[in-house]
């Protein structure tokens, strides 16, 4: 499957973003790369584990409903999304990325959670 990097702007700044999947035994590699537009090299990288369905994919690759703790609703979530990529980039932001260095956060799914979404049925 080709690499598509996708550009969004979050503030005043252009970030580009590529997702890119591996499967093994049953299980979903995700890794999210995000870079300002200008520093390719210095990216903030997301990593997600997930079960997968043979069938379907990916649950966060193809859109899956979770529970926002917040409010009690059921929620589309697909990292595909680019309010998904934009609270993936504050979070990056918020969290020792500055656009100059390179940080790698190594579980994605307990991200999610801290930013109040259910996602224990999607731990492998």
């Amino acid at each position: 499957m080709k690499k598509k990097t996708r550009k969004i702007i979050v503030g005043e700044k252009e970030y580009l973003y590529v997702i890119n999947q591996k499967y093994t035994q049953h299980l979903s590699n995700i890794s999210l790369k995000i870079s300002l537009k200008n520093l390719k090299n210095l990216t903030c990288t997301f990593l997600f584990c997930t079960w997968d369905d043979p069938i379907s994919g990916s649950p966060l690759l193809v859109g899956v409903s979770l529970k926002n703790k917040d409010t009690n609703n059921l929620e589309n979530y697909n990292l595909h999304y680019p309010r998904t990529i934009r609270e993936f980039i504050l979070y990056g932001l918020e969290n020792g990325w500055t656009g100059e260095n390179i940080i790698e956060f190594q579980d994605g799914l307990e991200i999610i959670s801290n930013m109040g979404y259910d996602v224990s049925w999607l731990k492998s």
